[in-house]
């Protein structure tokens, strides 16, 4: 996940950010929040939906020599 960046001066579970700093968001529900209102760089249905996922490695597959 890319990180959350503050668009805005904002205030966010007590704590002040201003624009350019990044955000710590622990639920969906206040990335959403955050999102619809303006104060954080734009995020795409996608980033939202893929919020808390771990990225996995890709698995890379070796063709056995014969």
């Amino acid at each position: 996940m890319k990180p959350i960046k503050a668009k805005v001066l904002c205030s966010y579970k007590g704590t002040w950010y201003e624009a350019g700093d990044e955000i710590k968001v622990e639920t969906k529900e206040d990335l959403v929040k955050l999102n619809e209102k303006g104060f954080i760089e734009p995020l795409t249905f996608k980033d939202i939906q893929n919020f808390g996922k771990k990225e996995e490695p890709k698995k890379i597959f070796r063709k056995e020599e014969e």
